[in-house]
């Protein structure tokens, strides 16, 4: 059975979509499972075990091209989707762009997430839509959709959700530190969502001095500037970023795509929220945590390290290595 499951954007949905993945391929051992997403993200799909195939499509050339160029990618991509010749096609996306993709697939089994405040195209499926429950976690969604796939009274044993590569883990271990260490992710896609950079600052003080933990702050490409000799990483590579946090006793992080990651590796990780919805997006570990405030200048450093206390007490007792 070959099949195409389809999430465009964005990271930290993706990231949240790979154990309905894991748990896809596991009910379905046999089947060869290719994943279509933005090429951006390729490489973070390419580190989940249970993908045979990634399919990336660069969404953003075909919206800023010229109108000629974008018309040709659009034909070459269906062209492409149509030769792979897939049995089940499953829209995780739920927009009418990915509706139709999933039709054209022509793939003989289409199913689709459906979203509450998305109009839909339901001529392009033949299986019954799984409806969007706004008070579900976002990964739970997702596995819904799986459920009415292939429903499974238990669950079969379900691997990680991502492997680092082994040169990622090479670079990390080069470059973070050799001693117990936190990763601070301080960027964030918009100005509501950043925490202010002097109170991670402040927060690197109490993990060093009353943790015993030194901190490496991550961002996307923000240019910091830093007193002393705190380690700034910038514009890592998706794999160098999970190796980087797969190696850190704990990820507190601004609401954005990389805080997924801390969960999805095992990380103990504390979430930062300020317009965002926690009820969709916080943190899934069984340890981990949030703090909430809007606006995010609300959220004051002892609230984080409160929060930060209660991750790192709650992981040592589920795990005594931390």
């Amino acid at each position: 059975m070959r099949i195409v499951a389809i999430r465009l954007a964005r990271f930290g949905d993706l990231a949240l979509l790979l154990p309905a993945l894991s748990l896809l391929k596991a009910r379905l051992p046999d089947s060869h499972l290719t994943l279509l997403t933005d090429h951006r993200w390729a490489p973070l799909a390419a580190m989940c075990p249970a993908i045979d195939e990634v399919f990336p499509i660069d969404r953003i050339a075909m919206r800023d091209g010229s109108y000629v160029r974008a018309l040709v990618g659009i034909f070459h991509f269906l062209r492409d989707l149509r030769r792979k010749k897939f049995d089940v096609a499953i829209d995780f996306h739920g927009f009418r762009e990915t509706n139709l993709i999933a039709w054209r697939s022509g793939a003989a089994r289409r199913l689709a997430l459906k979203r509450v405040d998305q109009s839909s195209l339901s001529f392009c499926f033949n299986l019954p839509p799984v409806v969007e429950d706004k008070q579900l976690h976002v990964s739970e969604m997702f596995r819904r959709v799986v459920d009415a796939f292939v429903p499974q009274p238990s669950s079969p044993d379900v691997g990680p959700s991502l492997i680092i590569p082994a040169d990622s883990s090479r670079w990390a271990t080069a470059n973070a530190p050799a001693s117990p260490y936190a990763v601070l992710y301080v960027d964030a896609p918009v100005k509501e969502r950043l925490w202010p950079i002097d109170r991670f600052i402040a927060l690197r003080g109490h993990l060093k001095e009353s943790l015993g933990m030194s901190a490496v702050f991550v961002t996307g490409g923000r240019n910091l500037q830093l007193p002393g000799e705190a380690p700034v990483f910038s514009n890592l590579t998706i794999p160098q970023l999970a190796a980087l946090i797969a190696g850190a006793r704990i990820l507190v992080s601004n609401d954005t795509g990389p805080m997924h990651l801390g969960p999805a590796l095992g990380v103990p990780t504390v979430g930062i929220f300020s317009v965002g919805f926690p009820i969709h997006f916080r943190p899934t570990g069984v340890a981990d945590t949030y703090v909430q405030g809007n606006p995010v200048e609300t959220v004051t450093v002892r609230d984080v390290i409160d929060a930060v206390e209660r991750t790192v007490a709650a992981s040592a007792r589920l795990h005594p290595q931390y």
